[in-house]
């Protein structure tokens, strides 16, 4: 009869789940409106949350129930849920990536869809564990980064744009402003501090920039403010783009002070220019991410001279991105680390 019990139970989960997929999957703005019973146990909504903290815990815990999958569904998951896909890419849409990716028809891959999200249900009734989300998080700073997506082309020799969409969870009342920095590497042979001049923040959706300044001789700070202050368990997304006049070391990292859950980055190099060998960098420490010694996976440029990768579950303090050897030690750009 348990046994009964408990199937029943993973049987409802992946009817919900299997709702929530749908459309933009938990990129969905209603998603907070499409949480069943089930889900809602699981992932400890109350009736008086927020639609942020609903939000907030629900792709929490569907974060951490992929991890618990088999390796090889964990990418089929997270893509079938919409996790890391494109904010406009469809539950239909996104069963072609998959089968694009593995060579096989849509059908399949909803066969695959269907036996993936049952994996989901039984992990969360499997090993049951309390939510800790949004209220675990807070203890680690004012906000966290449950997306983060960048876009970095080389835009000459030595210059480059950055793009960078960004997505935070407050983890407190009347948040006006999150606190943002990017480190600029310089080389052992350079002298002198950074010229603010050299570097263009500006806020193309979801708010402000204001009091850019140097906090040391590498690194610019500034802030971004939302439209209004945000409450604890609201989510906001800041899209601001940063002009780098010159570029100042060979590779492209985050490196977050809080916890960041997703990281997607998109380099395009200059076709003219290629680079000889790109590679991924993969939590490490700061000061090693320049070591020529550490062991890394390779990475290959497209056709049209890109790479693309990403990463989940940042660590605070660890390093993660893309570096590589630039063309020419004469001519080859020298880049950033934000």
């Amino acid at each position: 009869m348990a046994q009964d019990a408990a199937e029943a139970k993973i049987n409802a989960l992946s009817a919900e789940l299997k709702l929530l997929r749908k459309g933009l999957g938990v990129q969905a703005k209603t998603l907070p409106a499409l949480i069943g019973e089930q889900l809602s146990e699981v992932c400890g909504v109350h009736e008086d949350d927020t639609p942020g903290t609903v939000r907030g815990k629900v792709v929490e815990t569907l974060r951490r129930l992929i991890e618990k999958l088999p390796e090889s569904h964990r990418e089929t998951a997270r893509i079938v849920l919409g996790f890391g896909t494109g904010a406009s890419e469809r539950y239909t849409q996104r069963l072609e990536l998959l089968g694009t990716d593995a060579d096989r028809n849509v059908r399949t891959m909803q066969r695959r869809a269907d036996d993936v999200i049952y994996l989901i249900a039984e992990a969360a009734y499997g090993a049951p564990w309390p939510h800790a989300g949004v209220a675990a998080a807070s203890q680690d700073g004012p906000w966290h980064t449950s997306a983060l997506a960048v876009r970095l082309t080389m835009t000459g020799a030595a210059a480059a744009e950055v793009f960078e969409t960004r997505r935070v969870v407050s983890h407190v009342a009347g948040l006006v402003d999150v606190e943002h920095a990017v480190s600029l590497a310089r080389p052992a042979s350079t002298t002198g501090r950074l010229d603010l001049a050299d570097v263009g923040i500006d806020v193309v959706a979801g708010g402000e920039v204001h009091s850019v300044r140097l906090v040391s001789a590498t690194r610019v700070a500034f802030s971004l403010r939302p439209p209004q202050p945000l409450d604890a368990g609201d989510e906001h997304e800041f899209f601001f783009r940063i002009r780098l006049d010159e570029l100042t070391a060979p590779f492209y990292c985050c490196t977050p002070e809080f916890p960041c859950a997703s990281f997607d980055l998109n380099v395009r190099f200059d076709r003219r220019q290629p680079p000889q060998r790109v590679w991924r960098i993969d939590g490490e420490l700061s000061k090693d991410v320049q070591d020529p010694l550490t062991a890394r996976k390779p990475l290959f440029l497209d056709n049209a001279g890109e790479v693309r990768t990403g990463f989940r579950d940042l660590r605070p303090a660890r390093s993660y991105g893309v570096g590589w050897q630039p063309a020419s030690r004469a001519a080859g750009p020298r880049l950033p680390s934000p």
